[in-house]
C-alpha cells in the first residue's frame, strides 16, 4: 500500500529553510515497525504520522531510530498539512492525542498556535560528561521527563559553544537544551 508523505519546513516561509519534518496522514493506524522503517528511510529528525481517532487525530513521531513522545516542529508541520490538504477546515482546531497527552493547534491568520503541556525542569545532578560535552561548565542543571536543561554564564559563552555531539549522546536524555540569562 503506497502512502503520501509530505515534507514541511517548519518555522519558515522559505523553501529549504527552517526545520524539516515528514508528515504522513494515514487512513488508519499502521504498525510501529512500518512507521519506524519509513522514518528511517526519510532520515529527517522526525517523521509524524496522524490518523483519525474519535474527535481528534492520533499523532506519533519517529526519529530515524526510535519513537519519541513529543516533537514541536513535527506537530506544527502536521497541523499545517491537515489544513492545507483539506483534512480539516481552516476554522477548525487540530486536536491531537499523543503519548504526551492532548495537544491542540489553531490558526490565527497565517500563524499556527500550538498548545503544549508545560514540563518545567527540576534540579538534578550534573552528568559527569556534560561540561566536557558542552565545552563550558553549567551554572544550573535541571531535567524534565524528556530533556536536560543547562544554564551557562553568558550569551558570549553560549554563542561560542562547539558541543561534542558524541559525548552528548552518552547523556541518558532525549535532548540537551543550553541557555543563558
Amino acid at each position: 500500500m503506497s502512502q503520501e508523505i509530505i515534507i514541511v519546513d517548519a518555522f519558515t516561509d522559505q523553501p529549504f529553510a527552517g526545520n524539516p519534518a515528514a508528515v504522513c496522514v494515514l487512513p488508519e493506524p499502521r504498525d510501529a515497525e512500518w512507521m519506524q522503517r519509513v522514518a528511517s528511510e526519510m532520515n529527517l529528525s522526525e517523521t509524524a504520522y496522524a490518523y483519525r481517532e474519535e474527535d481528534a487525530f492520533r499523532l506519533r513521531w519517529f526519529t530515524p531510530t526510535m519513537e519519541v513522545d513529543l516533537c514541536g516542529h513535527a506537530t506544527l508541520a502536521t497541523a499545517h498539512v491537515l489544513w492545507s490538504e483539506g483534512h480539516l477546515a481552516n476554522d477548525v482546531p487540530a486536536l491531537f492525542n499523543t503519548n504526551s497527552g492532548r495537544l491542540t493547534a489553531s490558526r490565527d491568520g497565517e500563524w499556527i498556535n500550538l498548545n503544549f503541556p508545560a514540563e518545567p525542569p527540576v534540579d538534578t545532578e550534573t552528568p559527569s560528561v556534560l561540561a566536557a560535552a558542552l565545552g563550558a561548565t553549567p551554572i544550573y542543571v535541571g531535567k524534565n521527563r524528556m530533556d536536560l536543561l543547562a544554564e551557562i554564564d553568558s550569551e558570549e559563552t553560549l554563542r561560542a559553544l562547539i558541543p561534542d555531539l558524541q559525548l552528548i549522546s552518552e547523556i541518558p536524555t532525549r535532548g540537551v537544551i543550553v541557555t543563558c540569562r
